[in-house]
């Protein structure tokens, strides 16, 4: 049941019509040319066409085109110098979303903090915190399922949030009462594989919210390639003498 291939079961994105897409910033440019020009520009306090095509060994012109693409999509941003002479010259600086493109290590920071947090104050202070955090997600999510009445409501919404929040998410709906939750990114994958609670806590919310019976198929900390629940009406996973 957790395997992902195309079958007759009902299949669902939770991308839709009005949902927010992934910040601009987080998406690698197309092209090796562009990926130069925002390393370059990373490494300067701004350059103009010309210093660009110099530093790269390109025409200014292709430099301008690919600035101009850059510059749409929110990666750069440009301002205007006067010259003693001749017309103002354009100097391209990388933007605050640029940033994003470049590596960053907020995961392993976070893990060794709460390793020491660990060390210093005990286990019972990192399940606090992480506590604290599903709690925040679970209001969120809450939010997001108010308009829901039905189960299949319920799950689509869910999946929609998880979405936006960067987990992949999508579902499929297996048959009247049952369901398939997928997320193909986890975004504290080695927070995750530390602290095993983050998971627990995951899996909690998404019994409460959803009021139906929640089962992990697939965990990416497990080293599969997606997480994937199991979800089931409560008639549906009663026996017919009454018993779960």
């Amino acid at each position: 049941m957790a395997t992902d291939r195309p079958s007759r079961t009902q299949r669902h994105s939770s991308r839709h019509a009005g949902t927010p897409e992934p910040p601009l910033g987080t998406q690698a440019p197309r092209g090796a040319t562009r990926r130069k020009i925002l390393t370059t520009l990373k490494k300067s306090d701004g350059l103009t066409a010309d210093q660009l095509a110099a530093l790269l060994g390109i025409t200014a012109m292709a430099v301008r085109k690919h600035l101009t693409a850059l510059e749409r999509d929110g990666l750069v941003e440009s301002t205007a110098v006067r010259r003693p002479v001749g017309r103002p010259a354009h100097v391209y600086r990388l933007s605050s979303l640029a940033d994003d493109f470049f590596p960053k290590q907020y995961d392993l920071v976070i893990t060794d903090l709460l390793a020491d947090l660990v060390q210093i104050d005990g286990e019972q202070k990192v399940d606090l915190l992480l506590s604290r955090r599903a709690e925040r997600t679970r209001d969120y999510l809450a939010q997001r399922l108010q308009p829901a009445t039905t189960l299949a409501e319920r799950v689509a919404a869910l999946a929609a949030g998880m979405d936006d929040l960067g987990y992949l998410a999508s579902f499929e709906q297996v048959d009247e009462d049952t369901f398939l939750l997928k997320q193909y990114n986890c975004t504290i994958s080695r927070v995750a594989a530390c602290f095993p609670c983050a998971c627990r806590y995951e899996a909690e919310i998404y019994r409460e919210l959803l009021n139906a019976d929640v089962e992990r198929a697939t965990h990416i900390v497990a080293g599969d390639h997606m997480c994937c629940y199991v979800i089931r009406a409560h008639e549906a996973s009663t026996n017919p003498d009454g018993r779960r």
